[in-house]
């Protein structure tokens, strides 16, 4: 029996020392924490590729959509140069609401073309990333807006109802054809024909108040059916010139504003005599 208890002696003693080492080395420290972002980061990049000039700026907004009307945390204007693209959008740290929703806000803007992305990304708060990837689709410009107008208003005609005229002189025929909806004329078809020298087709689409909205002007040579040179305007419904557009042969260029006015001046007045035959 004493030679059991001996051992049994031994093994309490040095759980005890054990014991009084550990508490002398006093409580665990906690895990040291790493510190939060204080930038969103992320890519952008278009949905389908295009090329991007050297004058296109990218803006950046973070912003509080949580608040009435929303706090801008945060922005920056830089060129993107090519796109995909990296960026870094810093913010101040003492800024940010726990409790509040943040938005990313992304506009890619390159000449009159504008890019945008289909939805918001939230960042940071609500388990949301501080990392986003965005992806950017184009918005019509304002002359492609103008563009589809005429292009539909030019589909309808077909539906309207028309008046019809001609006259000559000594160096040229030219007959006209107006089409009319419920609220007055909105379409001329003019042409010209110049024997040997070749026709001009003039087209004229008018906004419901009347308002010119675009002009076509063509140069057709004498025995052919295609124009080799054309001229195309276009106005918005505040009256701003949004396209001006010049082709000759293979050259594509832009209208003078001169040339452009004085196609709308000459639409404003076949308006005014031809809008009084409206069909009965």
């Amino acid at each position: 029996m004493q030679k059991l208890a001996l051992p049994l002696l031994i093994a309490s003693l040095a759980l005890a020392a054990c014991g009084q080492s550990n508490n002398n080395a006093g409580p665990a420290k906690p895990a040291a924490q790493a510190p939060l972002p204080t930038s969103v980061t992320g890519t952008v990049s278009l949905k389908v590729a295009a090329p991007l000039s050297p004058a296109a700026q990218l803006k950046l907004a973070l912003v509080n959509v949580s608040l009435k009307p929303e706090i801008t945390v945060a922005q920056s204007t830089t060129s993107p140069g090519q796109l995909p693209a990296q960026f870094q959008l810093p913010f101040e740290a003492g800024k940010i609401d726990p409790n509040a929703l943040y938005v990313l806000n992304v506009e890619l803007t390159d000449g009159e073309r504008r890019y945008v992305a289909p939805r918001q990304y939230p960042v940071i708060t609500k388990g949301s990333s501080y990392k986003v990837d965005v992806v950017m689709t184009p918005e019509p410009t304002a002359s492609e807006k103008l563009e589809t107008e005429y292009a539909s208003l030019e589909r309808a005609i077909g539906g309207m109802k028309r008046a019809q005229g001609s006259s000559e002189d000594e160096t040229s025929t030219t007959a006209w054809d107006g089409f009319f909806d419920k609220k007055g004329l909105r379409y001329i078809r003019e042409i010209t024909d110049y024997g040997d020298k070749g026709r001009t087709n003039f087209y004229y689409a008018y906004r419901e108040d009347g308002k010119v909205l675009a002009v076509v002007q063509e140069r057709v040579p004498a025995m052919a059916e295609k124009p080799n040179a054309s001229s195309r305007a276009g106005w918005d419904e505040a009256g701003n010139l949004v396209l001006k557009v010049k082709k000759e042969g293979g050259n594509v260029g832009e209208l003078a504003d001169a040339d452009a006015k004085a196609l709308r001046d000459r639409a404003a007045s076949k308006y005014e005599v031809i809008s009084k035959r409206a069909p009965k």
